[in-house]
């Protein structure tokens, strides 16, 4: 995949050489035509080659020799605590202060049975250091520009906006923050730019990882020089071989380095996120800021969703008098009706080793089996980027085609053009009269859709006519109070019954219509030659053409065209307008206050079966009625289907300068319509030649691009 979309990139790359140079040298329609294709390329050079950077971190990831597990929690949850129980190493080498936010760098820990301790040290470029940790407080602070160099930022800081700006809290305490930076820079820039990887001793890595000492004072700052730390060891358990874990800096509200370095490591070098979180022994439960952390890492990795790959450890700490494991306990509950969605919840006291290992057991186990999975899904998202990739490639390389018909001196292809069109127009023209012709010969004809809709109609509603069963109309005796409001209301809901049925015809009379549409659409993508405008069909070919006659065809007058492509599109028949008002006469007879079969004055002398009857009667005979009317009205549909596309070829053929507009509509699209044709004048044109030569270089990498996707 990387070396096609190098391959790509390099096509690019050439057509737009070229355009930039063409622009300059052919005349004003072709300019247009060749700046409108400015953007899209630049895009499209811009989309390649993120995609080959999100390749390069894919591959990096499968090239890894470890299966990584990132424990992520904000400041002071335990997770430097647990790390250290499954490690078995100390605060020496991976920081848990008290006083605040110890770690500094993420620190990715490898298990090597029998290793003595040691660790790796990779630092940040001058360059990385000023775009990856400086530049978002610049930005986050609308400080101004970002320094250029470790010179600029050892100046003075641009004063803090004070003015309207929100949360200026927040932001003040991140520009102390920033400050920090600056004013140590003397202390860790020596830091800078040193080859990596540094391996150093394990009783050298906490000034590299940690913001303080063992005893809390804070007098480190080489952590702010380091990218990340790979500490290589001898885990007390040693079925984890190929297993390593990554301490990442926790949380605060307003260290942004801390906010990206999470999400470069998660996105690079985490296959599993494990969240750690401490209750609190008083009152607690999921806040914001838990679900704003699961959010953070959700944004890092998006094509594998967290349920698929986190997990939470709740830990579990007691005291003397206090202890958290019914907080626990409620928040663990709490999980799955939350937006926190993981893979599996536990209660563990991250001090203690041995629980630490049970706990870790499962996570692991969850990662063997799941791990191809995960980076199954992974290749999908960038196959799936690949294809939208290809898609809007094939896009540009059609619009890239037209510019033969419109990179020429109109001298040379006007008459060209001419003959053209003139052979489009009369078949067209020829084409649109036979339909016609044959509309108006089928205007007295029953219209077969809607005939054998009627029919279905029909017969559905003899057979079910909704009347109850006698057992039924007693029990509405009984409910109603009278048997004259029970056959009231057992009317009124036999017509609506019946009406329902006749619903359905409204299928037959659209059918018709989009018949229609098809009709007229294949004549002009056929006979007109127009099919190159739109991939679709029938009505949405119609809509298509109508979007591209150009504004200004009829100097500020409706263009002909248009109006007729409209009135075409916008035509219906359906059953409320063509229909309905011949059918609810029909049923008049079905009213309760007005029967066709009126109830006896003493209505004690109809009993359920009788009434069943007269309901049925009635039924029938309002049916009987609508058939009638129904037989009158199949031939209408065609002589509403004639009027109206006679009405358009009077439009599009017979008003007035309707030629001169198809003419003008013609010359817009040409280059759409008969590339080809232009294409051999192109050849005497040496700039086109080798604009020709591009595309088509592109066109063929395209083509074995997706040959070998296939394979």
């Amino acid at each position: 995949m990387e070396r096609r979309l190098a391959s790509l990139a390099e096509g690019l790359s050439r057509l737009e050489d070229i355009r930039a140079d063409m622009v300059t040298r052919v005349e004003d329609e072709a300019r247009d035509q060749l700046s409108a294709l400015a953007e899209p390329l630049k895009d499209l050079m811009l989309g390649v080659r993120r995609e080959r950077a999100e390749l390069e971190r894919v591959l990096a990831r499968l090239r890894r020799t470890t299966l990584n597990i990132g424990v992520v929690g904000r400041a002071g949850q335990g997770k430097s605590r647990l790390l250290q129980s499954l490690t078995g190493l100390t605060t020496r080498e991976i920081p848990d202060g008290s006083g605040g936010f110890c770690t500094g760098v993420p620190s990715v820990v490898r298990h090597a049975p029998g290793a003595s301790t040691y660790a790796d040290v990779f630092f940040h470029t001058e360059q990385s250091f000023l775009h990856e940790v400086v530049a978002p407080y610049f930005e986050r602070l609308r400080l101004g520009r970002s320094p250029a160099s470790l010179e600029d930022f050892a100046g003075p800081l641009p004063p803090l906006d004070r003015d309207g700006q929100e949360d200026m809290a927040r932001k003040e305490s991140a520009y102390t923050h920033l400050s920090s930076f600056r004013t140590t820079l003397t202390e860790y820039r020596r830091w800078l730019g040193t080859s990596s990887p540094h391996r150093i001793t394990a009783d050298q890595i906490r000034e590299f990882v940690a913001q303080d000492d063992p005893d809390g004072n804070r007098r480190y700052h080489a952590f702010r020089a380091v990218r990340r730390v790979h500490i290589t060891t001898a885990f007390p358990h040693d079925d984890l071989g190929g297993i390593g874990t990554i301490d990442l800096p926790g949380l605060g509200d307003t260290n942004l380095g801390d906010s990206r370095l999470l999400l470069s490591a998660l996105s690079d070098d985490v296959d599993v996120v494990l969240f750690v979180r401490r209750p609190s022994p008083e009152r607690d439960a999921i806040q914001d800021t838990d679900i704003d952390l699961y959010d953070l890492a959700q944004s890092a990795l998006p094509d594998i969703p967290m349920e698929k790959r986190s997990f939470l450890l709740l830990n579990h700490r007691r005291s003397v008098d206090q202890d958290n494991l019914n907080n626990a306990r409620l928040f663990r509950d709490q999980i799955p009706g939350s937006a926190i969605k993981v893979a599996g919840t536990d209660i563990v006291d991250c001090s203690d080793a041995e629980a630490v290992a049970a706990a870790f057991e499962p996570v692991v186990d969850y990662l063997l089996t799941h791990v191809g999975e995960l980076d199954r899904m992974l290749l999908r998202a960038r196959r799936r980027t690949m294809a939208e990739l290809r898609r809007q490639i094939t896009l540009l390389i059609s619009q890239a085609r037209r510019l033969d018909a419109l990179a020429q001196p109109a001298s040379m292809w006007f008459p060209a053009f001419q003959s053209l069109f003139k052979q489009a127009h009369t078949s067209l023209s020829a084409e649109l009269d036979q339909l016609v012709d044959r509309l108006r010969e089928e205007r007295g004809l029953r219209d077969t859709a809607f005939s054998q809709s009627v029919r279905a109609v029909l017969a559905l509603a003899r057979s079910d006519d909704g009347i109850p069963a006698p057992e039924d109309i007693r029990t509405r005796f009984a409910v109603e109070g009278t048997r004259q409001a029970a056959y009231s209301h057992l009317l009124d809901e036999t017509r609506a019954h019946l009406s329902r049925h006749f619903l359905g015809l409204h299928d037959g009379l659209r059918e018709c219509v989009e018949q229609m549409h098809e009709d007229v659409a294949a004549l002009l993508a056929r006979a007109g030659g127009l099919a190159p405008l739109s991939g679709e069909q029938g009505r949405q070919f119609l809509l298509d053409v109508a979007e591209r006659i150009p504004p200004a065809l009829r100097q500020g007058r409706q263009s002909e065209i248009q109006y007729a492509l409209t009135m075409l599109t916008e035509f219906e028949l359906n059953y409320r307008g063509f229909v309905q008002h011949r059918i609810r006469p029909c049923l008049d007879g079905l009213h309760g206050d007005s029967p066709a079969m009126a109830l006896p004055s003493d209505g004690t002398l109809v009993d359920e079966k009788t009434m069943r009857e007269m309901l049925r009667i009635s039924y029938e005979e309002a049916l009987d009625r609508c058939d009638t009317a129904l037989d009158g009205l199949t031939t209408e549909p065609n002589g509403a289907v004639f009027s109206i596309v006679e009405e358009f070829r009077d439009r599009v053929l017979r008003a007035e300068g309707s030629t001169d507009e198809w003419r003008a509509f013609y010359q817009d699209i040409r280059a759409e319509l008969w590339s080809g044709a232009f294409s051999a004048l192109a050849e005497q044109a040496g700039h086109l030649r080798v604009w020709d030569e591009a595309v088509q270089a592109l066109a063929s990498l395209l083509d074995q691009d997706h040959e070998e996707e296939e394979k």
